[in-house]
């Protein structure tokens, strides 16, 4: 278990609790003759939020747990640089140019959704992602670089 996974439940279940009860005070705040009023707006706009907030927080969960069966072989320890014979920068070089083009195909189409996104969270997750892809094609790139016949 993660240092943040008892955070993340927490965080999740808080927003599980509060987007039901957001969205149960918005039909509340309609049928009492308030909407298209500013209370039922702000109340919206936080039910929605509350919602999303509560979807990022059990995407993170279940990404949690995928990553501690892929670490399930434990940390890596002393990172060292060996010489690879040629079969063996052959293979890296292959691997990198095929995942450079999954990259490259990544941030363009996160380039897209952050243009199109409307509301702030998920823009501002688009353009993170933007950032994480290219630091991705970077380090790839480098490999290529590295390991070119």
């Amino acid at each position: 278990m993660s240092m943040s996974e008892p955070l993340v439940k927490r965080a999740y279940e808080t927003e599980k609790k509060a987007a039901s009860s957001y969205v149960d005070g918005l039909k509340l705040i309609r049928g009492q003759g308030l909407r298209y009023t500013k209370v039922e707006e702000i109340v919206g706009r936080i039910a929605v939020d509350t919602v999303i907030h509560k979807h990022l927080m059990k995407a993170i969960l279940e990404a949690q747990k995928e990553l501690e069966k892929l670490a399930g072989e434990g940390p890596l320890g002393e990172v060292k640089e060996i010489e690879l014979v040629p079969e063996q920068e052959a293979l890296v070089k292959r691997f990198a140019e095929m995942h450079l083009e999954i990259e490259k195909d990544m941030i363009e189409t996160y380039q897209k959704m952050a243009e199109r996104m409307t509301h702030p969270l998920f823009k501002g997750l688009s353009e993170a992602l933007i950032k994480n892809e290219q630091e991705h094609h970077r380090l790839l790139a480098e490999l290529i670089a590295k390991y070119k016949e």
